[in-house]
């Protein structure tokens, strides 16, 4: 199994931005990337179908090594997903939808060691901008967006006049003085630049994203029998968005994976690293109460072991 820590790029923005036109210019131009996108609605897509090699469920693969699947209700589960196959893509694209704080998306990248956040993409429209800032009910989760954006495309700059692309240029410059803005024409942007915003600097290396994800990790190298740990998995599922687990029992070493509800155990054929990793809501106990939940507890002398029976 490959440890190959994988970046994600998040592509946001208020519906009819742009974004699936800019995910599309990306999958046909990756440039010997294997690229992972994962999307809500395929059909929006519009993709080439010369460029479509096959298509299987609830997953696309393209003639250029690139891959579209689908989100569905859960984007954990998809996550875990394309983190279990082999190989392992070069880079994710998420496409989130016209209402999502990307913010929230960008905290599951952070908490989980296996993926990195390359950094948040927001469209901005040039001519609704105003009528979406100001309107009273989409005004504050279209500012979040634009908010949580490390690199902003202003879009539709075609049907603006020039003064409504200056005004707007203006305002988030004011708003984001140190976050680079750009125009994006028709969805068509050099994915070098967009592909990558950790390596140029444009994203500082240490950035934060607030979220309201918790992270709970230990180094096991005591056996740790494999239906045990799901018995103790089960407890937790109301919390439980993320677990995976690369451990051993008297069967052998085992990869687990939890992920949208469900477990499942497979063999693993070399040392196994002891880590295990939990991602969870902040509802999710506290870290002594996981502790004695799910590490083994070592047995008690025999002197000890014949107090406790009296």
């Amino acid at each position: 199994m490959s440890n190959k820590v994988v970046p994600i790029t998040i592509i946001a923005g208020f519906l009819g931005t742009g974004k699936t036109s800019l995910l599309n210019h990306l999958l046909a131009h990756a440039e010997g990337r294997r690229l992972t996108a994962l999307v809500n609605d395929f059909g929006a897509l519009n993709i080439d179908s010369e460029l479509i090699a096959a298509q299987n469920g609830n997953q696309i693969s393209l003639a250029n090594g690139c891959v579209c699947c689908s989100i569905g209700d859960d984007l954990t589960l998809a996550l875990a997903q394309v983190m279990n196959q082999t190989p392992r893509p070069d880079h994710i694209l998420i496409e989130a939808s016209g209402v999502a704080d990307p913010a929230r998306i960008a905290g599951f990248a952070q908490v989980d060691r296996e993926l990195r956040l390359d950094g948040i993409i927001t469209l901005v429209d040039a001519l609704a901008h105003q009528r979406h800032a100001n309107d009273p009910h989409l005004a504050d989760n279209y500012q979040r967006q634009i908010a949580a954006g490390h690199f902003l495309l202003l879009s539709k700059t075609d049907l603006a006049s020039a003064a409504q692309t200056h005004s707007v240029s203006q305002q988030l410059a004011a708003q984001k003085p140190t976050t680079p803005i750009a125009i994006i024409e028709h969805g068509v942007f050099d994915a070098k630049v967009l592909l990558g915003l950790n390596e140029t600097g444009l994203l500082p290396a240490q950035a934060e994203i607030k979220h309201d994800l918790r992270q709970w990790s230990a180094h096991m190298t005591a056996p740790v029998p494999r239906l045990d740990l799901l018995n103790s998995l089960s407890t937790l599922a109301p919390h439980l968005l993320r677990a995976k687990a690369v451990l051993h029992d008297a069967e052998g070493a085992y990869v687990l994976h939890y992920a949208g509800g469900q477990s499942s155990v497979s063999p693993f054929d070399a040392s196994p690293s002891g880590h295990f990793v939990l991602i969870g809501k902040p509802d999710m106990p506290d870290d002594a109460s996981l502790e004695q939940l799910l590490t083994p507890q070592a047995p008690l002398p025999a002197h000890r072991q014949t107090e406790a029976r009296q």
